[in-house]
């Protein structure tokens, strides 16, 4: 499973002393930014909480949070911790979670999913064939990611359940689960030139490139905005709403296709396309499922991140 990494600070700490109410304390610190409120949402005295925060900053050797106006201000390391922080609760509660009263083969009704297009194509194929084996009745309600849709407000109201996104910064009030990890690979059509000799960087920077319509004008890509981090940027001839479409393109054209390897490995089987290494030190994608806190115990919303990742994992061969 794709995890946050541990904080430098935690590097060669016993980690034995660590709870996950001191990381629940910390949390809320960071949730009301003031000790007494804090306090009262945890349901403990000032005291305790003190001693919890102690005992983190002993373990972070930093102090993690200062006066302010009106209560306290984090660190720079305490923000740096919060991701993690809030990831390693979400999975606590995913795994402690009692068994649901719920049962698929009765359970009716719709539920509600919001995904990119740029993921494995046979993702919601496998989806869909679980559903119907497990939960007949039960129906599925795909939603795409655009500009205009509020997914934050969608969970916190209902209108969405599950949310599969790849943003480095989602909203931190929404529990968070990795799903999965993406190689960022090259794709063109076999007749391309470059399709007949390793590619560079130079000749890769140089190429003309397709790529997804930016969800709203001046928005950089993901694959834009790491590339831009190293000094680069690609010339984008073609966009398309229709992720799924591109490679169709790149059967008649001479761009470039940047995406993971999920997307193009049912792509490289049934087109006359080719699929090689991205020639920079980009990090992979990462996937993870977004849901609202009020859910977290929801049986049908459980169920259905579970077959989800039963989806996923494990990684489809080559």
């Amino acid at each position: 499973m794709p995890h946050s990494p541990t904080p430098a600070s935690l590097a060669g700490t016993d980690l034995s002393q660590l709870n996950l109410t001191d990381i629940q304390a910390f949390v809320t610190l960071l949730d009301t930014l003031n000790v007494s409120r804090a306090a009262i949402r945890l349901g403990m005295g000032q005291p305790q909480l003190s001693t919890r925060l102690a005992r983190l900053r002993r373990l972070t050797g930093d102090v993690l949070f200062v006066r302010g106006p009106g209560g306290v201000v984090p660190t720079a390391t305490a923000q740096s911790l919060e991701a993690p922080a809030r990831e390693l609760l979400a999975q606590a509660e995913h795994f402690l979670a009692p068994a649901a009263d719920f049962d698929p083969q009765r359970a009716r009704g719709v539920l509600h999913l919001a995904a990119p297009d740029y993921l494995d194509p046979m993702l919601l194929p496998r989806l869909a064939g679980r559903l119907r084996a497990l939960a007949p009745s039960l129906s599925l309600s795909v939603h795409p990611l655009t500009d205009d849709l509020d997914y934050a407000q969608k969970l916190a109201d209902g209108r969405l359940d599950l949310v599969i996104a790849n943003w480095p910064d989602p909203p931190a009030q929404l529990h968070r689960l990795p799903l999965m990890e993406d190689e960022l690979v090259v794709m063109m059509g076999n007749h391309h030139p470059l399709a007949r000799r390793p590619l560079t960087v130079q000749a890769y920077l140089q190429a003309r490139h397709a790529a997804p319509t930016a969800m709203r004008p001046g928005l950089r890509s993901t694959v834009d905005a790491l590339l831009a981090r190293l000094g680069h940027a690609r010339e984008i001839v073609l966009e398309c709403p229709v992720f799924s479409l591109i490679p169709y393109v790149l059967t008649q054209t001479d761009l470039l296709l940047t995406t993971g390897r999920r997307f193009t490995a049912f792509f490289e089987s049934s087109l006359p396309v080719r699929v090689v290494p991205l020639p920079l030190p980009l990090p992979p994608l990462q996937y993870y499922l977004l849901w609202h806190p009020r859910t977290r115990r929801d049986g049908p919303i459980k169920w259905l991140r579970e077959q989800i990742v039963a989806c996923v994992r494990p990684a489809p061969g080559p």
